[in-house]
């Protein structure tokens, strides 16, 4: 079988009763365990928890295919080895068809000395036809989860990507409904246009922000995108009204930390900060720039610094958090759009103010000291004028 992710999956061709997301899962799926041997014996051990396996497996000797035929019959994946097959049939939202699993069962009990039946589906009520073995693929997001960091980093990549399709496409872990959220639910309706209004306030003629010496400000909104922000975004601007970010300095609100790939520290909590952004053109000199590396020291030190000698008796960590990324250990996924950030935690800056006003206040005072900071930094005009001549 071709080892090609996407040219298996140009062997497929549009049906009518044929499901793309299956077939996108099933190639995706046997790519990842192709390309590993010890997801895929974690695999093996969750099918075997639930009915035993025919024979041990053999790590050191065993394929796996998609799409093979069965006297016109094409289950989505058979894994090999020695003498044994497993089938593996994987649903979504469509339902098995007439005798399905029986039929590639009649097959491999006539073709293999060890055949064995394994469905996944996206919820329990779609386990029917008695196969050996029936899961979902929330239990192969747990069990991709438990896995340790994998030595190889290209099969570490194809483990998070999977994942994060399984997440995306509502495969992964099932959060149940949140009584708090329930409870606050038309409030916290109301916060998004509450973060809006202060934006617009704060980015009126009369605040004059320390960054507008050397970068524009404009207001970007992007609550409703992929980036979950919301702030002012203060770089250069080219013709038509573009952006250009050589580099972009975000200053604002951060609902979700998952697309700048923050999580891993900022939680599932929403964060007030500075977040620098770079275009792509630019992603492959970052890693490679002494200035920017020096830049990101020197900041770091003076937020350390700020941080020390912010004394607080709030029960809430209101301390500014450095996310360096580019420093990050090697199985932390980057976004070198937005690759260093200074972030704190939304509920704790606003602790104990209650009014407009004072919000307002103190994001333009707070914000308007780490753009003091950084302007301080002797890395940060060289930096902005290595970027341009890029």
């Amino acid at each position: 079988m071709e080892d090609n992710l996407l040219v298996n999956l140009r062997k497929y061709r549009p049906r009518d009763k044929s499901d793309p997301l299956e077939n996108f899962l099933t190639e995706a799926f046997a790519h990842l365990l192709k390309n590993s041997s010890e997801v895929m014996v974690a695999l093996l051990e969750e099918i075997n928890s639930k009915f035993e396996l025919p024979k041990a497996f053999n790590a050191n000797n065993y394929e796996v295919s998609t799409q093979a035929n069965f006297d016109g019959k094409f289950p989505d994946m058979l894994v090999k080895w020695d003498d044994v097959v497993i089938v593996f049939e994987h649903k979504v939202y469509s339902e098995l068809s007439y005798s399905q699993l029986d039929n590639y069962r009649a097959y491999a009990e006539e073709h293999f000395n060890y055949h064995y039946v394994v469905l996944i589906t996206a919820r329990e009520y779609q386990h029917k036809q008695n196969p050996d073995c029936a899961i979902c693929w929330h239990d192969i997001h747990e069990i991709l989860g438990k896995i340790k960091p994998l030595k190889n980093e290209t099969a570490q990549w194809y483990l998070e990507s999977f994942k994060g399709l399984l997440q995306a496409e509502g495969l992964g872990k099932i959060s149940p409904i949140n009584q708090l959220a329930i409870t606050h639910y038309l409030e916290a309706k109301q916060l998004e246009e509450q973060m809006r209004s202060l934006i617009k306030q704060a980015s009126l003629e009369h605040i004059t922000w320390p960054l507008v010496q050397l970068l524009e400000p404009t207001v970007k909104d992007r609550l409703s995108t992929v980036e979950r922000r919301i702030g002012i975004e203060f770089c250069s601007v080219e013709s038509a009204q573009k952006l250009d970010w050589r580099p972009g300095i975000f200053c604002g609100f951060l609902a979700d930390g998952a697309d700048h790939k923050f999580e891993h520290i900022t939680g599932k909590h929403m964060h007030v900060g500075l977040i620098f952004d770079f275009q792509k053109s630019l992603h492959n000199s970052l890693q490679s720039s002494s200035i920017f590396k020096g830049l990101r020291s020197e900041l770091t030190e003076r937020i350390n610094k700020l941080n020390s000698s912010n004394v607080s008796y709030s029960p809430h960590d209101n301390k500014w958090k450095v996310i360096d990324s580019l420093s990050a250990s090697k199985n932390v996924e980057i976004n070198l759009y937005h690759p260093f950030a200074v972030l704190m935690r939304m509920d704790a800056f606003f602790s104990e103010l209650h009014e407009s006003t004072e919000q307002l206040n103190k994001f333009v005072r707070s914000i308007s000291l780490l753009q003091e900071l950084l302007l301080s930094c002797p890395n940060f005009q060289p930096f902005i004028i290595e970027l341009n001549t890029k």
